[in-house]
């Protein structure tokens, strides 16, 4: 995320428009096909025994739902990898390795788990139907590979400073993708802008909000060191999380945030507004 927001940042500053496209793969983890798994676990050198083992591990595991406590008969899982495992996210890493490789030249792409992105600079119609036909291809890719994405969810952000930007069309098949001025990026609010007055109004908010939970939840703790753990768990890596991108250059932001923190120090040290210098 930091590489591509900087890259996006110094398009920026150079007055060019960059259109990200944010991907969501509809159930990613459920929608797994295991022979295209094993296919590809053996094109990548695994063999033998070891090939073996990953098809026993996939294979021969049944599910149920259980409904007002009267369960559903029970049904072989045929697609998907199991999660909470930690072969899991691996697994749908090499699922998702070859991906990059349909992306046409000059646009970009950004993977973390099933989270995917594509950006490219846009300074002509050219631009656009390059970046569309990067879409186009991932949209043949997920039918190729049996898995799709969720068009409903997929966005397009377009971050620049100009008065009139150029407005691309984007469609995922028959569907044409939502514009938004912001989105949520691994947690991090990004906007048209590129300016960080959204996140940090949802991060002062989580962390003000987790603050006063712990003053009305735990009046009687007295021990310092109890109450700056809860603090630095439960309420500052709430706004440090992040900090390497939205780092703040306002002055009124940076007092928002330092609000917070000497609210809570007064909680941590029980002591009163006007006591700490």
């Amino acid at each position: 995320l930091v590489q591509v927001l900087h890259s996006i940042g110094q398009c920026l500053d150079k007055n060019l428009q960059s259109d990200i496209i944010y991907l969501d793969f509809a159930k990613a983890f459920d929608s797994v096909d295991h022979q295209i798994l094993l296919r590809k676990l053996k094109s990548y050198g695994v063999t033998g025994r070891l090939l073996d083992w990953f098809r026993d591990y996939l294979s021969g595991r049944t599910h149920r739902v259980v409904v007002e406590g009267v369960p559903s008969s029970w049904v072989p899982v045929i697609s998907g990898v199991p999660q909470g495992s930690i072969l899991g996210p691996i697994l749908f890493a090499v699922f998702i390795n070859d991906l990059p490789e349909v992306i046409s030249n000059g646009s970009s792409e950004a993977m973390y788990a099933d989270d995917t992105k594509l950006f490219r600079n846009i300074n002509s119609t050219t631009d656009g139907d390059c970046l569309q036909e990067s879409l186009s291809n991932l949209d043949t890719w997920s039918h190729d590979n049996n898995i799709k994405f969720n068009a409903l969810k997929c966005k397009v952000l377009s971050v620049t400073r100009k008065k009139y930007p150029a407005t691309y069309n984007y469609h995922l098949g028959s569907s044409s993708l939502l514009r938004v001025r912001k989105e949520k990026d691994l947690g991090i609010i990004v906007t048209d802008n590129l300016l960080w007055n959204s996140h940090i109004q949802m991060i002062t908010a989580k962390a003000n909000k987790m603050l006063g939970l712990l003053r009305r939840t735990c009046p009687l703790l007295t021990e310092t060191k109890i109450r700056r753990s809860l603090y630095l768990s439960l309420v500052k890596s709430k706004l440090c999380y992040g900090t390497e991108i939205w780092s703040p250059s306002n002055v009124s932001l940076k007092v928002k945030i330092e609000r917070i923190q000497r609210r809570a120090t007064r909680w941590i040290l029980r002591s009163r507004t006007g006591e700490i210098s």
